[in-house]
């Protein structure tokens, strides 16, 4: 397959809502999280919250096939205050096409995209009893940094950033 990865335009903001959930609801179900038991899980973003990042200035990018259909997602943001630290959020993959590299695609593109825009760390925060999307990112060189428990959340988030090449 023929990909490419690009910067998300504005009127593609639908297709990524549909890739977002469709991604993120394998994980929903591995983790029995609900829209009654978390409400604020990425298998349930509303549309609102995409648009929100995307009036912060997010920076949104797709994984595309040859055929223009897209594959995958994520999004990069400044951390404020922080003009060297970005973080990565969302990065998906069509569950179908899990397994093809196509996710180490998409995160060796936000390291060399983060560092072109000047960061020194790129943070990600993740389910942390996901031990499989842990160990992924470890292996790929983020350090884990700990965890925080949020009284809203039925899961511990895990926290990790990269210093490599940013």
């Amino acid at each position: 397959m023929n990909i490419s990865i690009q910067q998300i335009q504005e009127n593609q903001l639908e297709e990524c809502l549909e890739l977002i959930h469709k991604s993120f609801a394998t994980v929903a179900t591995k983790l029995n999280l609900t829209q009654e038991n978390c409400p604020g899980h990425t298998s349930f973003m509303p549309m609102e919250k995409l648009r929100t990042f995307w009036s912060w200035g997010f920076l949104m990018f797709g994984l595309f096939d040859n055929s223009q259909k897209l594959c995958g997602y994520f999004s990069l943001s400044k951390v404020p205050d922080r003009e060297d630290v970005f973080s990565i959020h969302n990065l998906c993959v069509l569950p179908e096409l899990r397994k093809n590299g196509y996710g180490t695609m998409l995160l060796d593109f936000a390291k060399q995209k983060s560092k072109e825009l000047g960061a020194k760390i790129l943070f990600v925060d993740f389910i942390e009893e996901h031990t499989q999307l842990k160990n992924w990112y470890i292996k790929n060189g983020f350090s884990h940094k700990g965890t925080e428990k949020y009284e809203h959340l039925p899961f511990t988030v895990g926290k990790a950033e990269y210093k490599g090449d940013c």
